[in-house]
């Protein structure tokens, strides 16, 4: 088999480094992106392989020209990816519409969509390409059934899912796939928080070629809530 090379955003948030040494232990070849420098060489270094194997790069991905560089570094230090999974997001809450700061909803757009969709036209071409490409993104399902005092939080999310559903249309004929997860909290302390471990296993099986049937599709990973 081709060795995958797989690109995880939001490397060193929440969820990164756990995805990543689930993928890293699979055998797969990864390119770790996120702001920091410093955070990126210390998750690499602990992944089998480290440095000599995996490649950390340190991108802003909420600009056009941030996200190609992104692509043309990951083309260039670790080869052409098959899988991209945008981790990279944000949350606020806590005003409602009538009172929000639109400040705070351009930038939770600049976080959560645009990095988004930035990142997916720059990555698109490998994946397209690639024999069992694959997209996974992250929202919420409060962005389908949204609660008080959450607006830019939910509708950026709710935006990601459009972009992630339409892009599953337009690969329609092809063998890449698009997907997106819904998770409300990391964490194992509720019924309605999901453990990273868990995603880390659900992300690994729409990455797989067994899960070839499965695009456009909104998967709920709250399921003991």
């Amino acid at each position: 088999m081709r060795e995958r090379i797989v690109v995880i955003t939001g490397a060193t948030g929440k969820l990164g480094p756990t995805v990543a040494r689930r993928f890293a232990a699979g055998g797969d070849r990864l390119a770790l992106l996120a702001r920091s420098t410093h955070e990126l060489d210390a998750l690499v270094a602990e992944l089998p392989g480290g440095n000599g194997r995996h490649a950390g790069i340190a991108v802003d991905l909420m600009s056009r020209d941030g996200a190609a560089a992104a692509a043309a570094a990951v083309r260039e230090r670790v080869g052409d990816p098959s899988i991209l999974l945008h981790l990279l997001g944000g949350y606020a809450g806590g005003t409602s519409i009538e009172d929000g700061d639109p400040d705070l909803w351009r930038e939770l757009f600049d976080l959560n969509f645009w990095s988004a969709f930035h990142t997916l036209r720059a990555f698109l071409p490998d994946i397209r390409a690639a024999a069992d490409g694959r997209i996974v993104t992250v929202s919420t399902p409060l962005a389908g059934s949204p609660v008080a005092n959450i607006g830019p939080y939910a509708a950026s999310k709710g935006a990601v899912e459009t972009l992630t559903l339409t892009l599953a249309r337009e690969l329609a004929g092809t063998a890449a796939t698009a997907n997106v997860v819904l998770i409300r909290t990391i964490g194992d302390e509720k019924a309605t928080h999901t453990r990273p471990e868990e995603i880390a296993e659900a992300l690994a099986w729409l990455a797989s070629p067994a899960a070839g049937a499965v695009s456009g599709q909104r998967i709920s990973l709250v399921g003991r809530a």
